[in-house]
């Protein structure tokens, strides 16, 4: 263990040499941002068909049966 520890410190010791002046901390490691879609609708309204198939449904919701009492 001694050894993994030694290895840890020796990489740790590599990057405290390097030189970071002038370079600006971030945030967030993505701080640069998402890329972003378009918020489109790309599947067909089938909530009817899915109801259909439903044991119960009123005023357009699912019914399940009562769990706690």
């Amino acid at each position: 263990m001694l050894d993994q520890l030694n290895r840890v410190f020796s990489v740790l010791e590599q990057l405290r040499s390097v030189d970071t002046a002038g370079v600006e901390p971030m945030t967030h490691p993505q701080a640069e941002g998402l890329r972003e879609r378009p918020d489109a609708v790309t599947e067909p309204d089938r909530r009817e068909d899915n109801q259909r198939m439903a044991p119960a449904v009123a005023d357009g919701l699912y019914l399940v049966p009562r769990v706690i009492e």
